[in-house]
């Protein structure tokens, strides 16, 4: 029998998104499911479509919130909490999915226990399903890293699972997760999935399978212009430096990454006074005059400074 998955929608202020949402779930060809819909306080009509799916065999608990959570992280949590399945699929409410996604992903994932996360490539597609691109082209049909590896090649500075809805991951491994995750607005997800992929492997099944919808109101644009997203990819790289991800190796190139990071966002989303609080935050990890960095790291940064201003 095919194992149970729980998919989880949370939802906010998406009303005009979610049937095309319920309705990509609800027409999966991997038919073992059970959909659990969160609304976080919307004041856009959302409830009204949601209820209409209440008498949806599949559909197993809606939950909705009196007061909004002000985070991702713990809609997430009340999802977990009611899940039954073996897998879980975060499903966000204003992307959608082609009818094989979990299929194609559980096939290998069920032979596997050692997969943790599963995820396939994505379409990035305007509000109004105008096509924009497909992400990673990869010639192979699928891609499977060690856990480990993955973290340090594709999450300490872009997010290779930049889209929830594009993973699939075992309920198993959140044992695993960092409750920290909670605490975190904008970048939370990194940590999220390097706890799930620290304790196996990551397979990536590289066909476009999912949806990826880009409009002004996603989370990310905002944070990125309040400088959340900077400040909080700072406290993550300080994590990562105490569990071991970040070393000498790789220290002053994910710091560069991230100062010319901030560096081209100025132009379209940071006033000035965000741009030089966010830019001086990075920039002092790579200053060779400050006394807090390793001493021998100092110098990679000053040698590094020198081959700037000569390049």
């Amino acid at each position: 029998m095919e194992p149970l998955v729980s998919v989880i929608i949370p939802n906010y202020n998406y009303a005009r998104f979610l049937v095309q949402r319920i309705d990509s779930v609800l027409g999966q060809t991997y038919s073992n499911t059970e959909l659990i819909i969160l609304d976080d306080a919307s004041t856009d009509g959302s409830r009204d479509v949601i209820e209409a799916y209440r008498n949806e065999p599949k559909v197993k608990h809606i939950i909705f919130n009196e007061v909004n959570s002000g985070s991702t992280f713990k809609q997430w949590e009340q999802g977990f909490e009611s899940a039954k399945g073996d897998f879980i699929w975060i499903a966000e409410c204003d992307d959608y999915a082609d009818r094989f996604f979990l299929e194609k992903i559980l096939s290998r994932m069920q032979a596997d226990a050692t997969l943790k996360i599963g995820f396939s490539n994505s379409y990035w597609v305007t509000p109004e399903k105008s096509f924009i691109n497909k992400d990673y082209t990869i010639s192979e049909p699928l891609q499977i890293y060690e856990g480990k590896s993955f973290i340090r090649h594709h999450l300490l500075k872009e997010n290779f699972i930049y889209n929830a809805s594009m993973a699939v991951f075992r309920k198993d491994a959140l044992k695993g997760v960092d409750p920290e995750v909670a605490t975190y607005k904008s970048c939370g997800d990194k940590l999220f999935w390097s706890s799930l992929a620290a304790q196996g492997r990551v397979l990536f099944v590289c066909e476009p399978l999912n949806y990826f919808r880009i409009h002004p109101e996603k989370v990310t644009s905002n944070s990125i212009a309040n400088g959340t997203l900077f400040k909080e990819e700072h406290r993550f790289f300080v994590r990562n430096i105490r569990s071991g991800y970040i070393t000498w190796a790789n220290r002053l190139n994910v710091v560069s990454y991230f100062v010319d990071y901030v560096r081209r966002t100025r132009p379209r989303f940071l006033s000035e006074a965000i741009y030089e609080e966010c830019l001086n935050l990075w920039e002092s990890e790579r200053d060779y005059r400050n006394p807090e960095l390793p001493l021998a790291y100092r110098w990679g940064c000053y040698l590094a400074k020198i081959c700037r201003k000569t390049a």
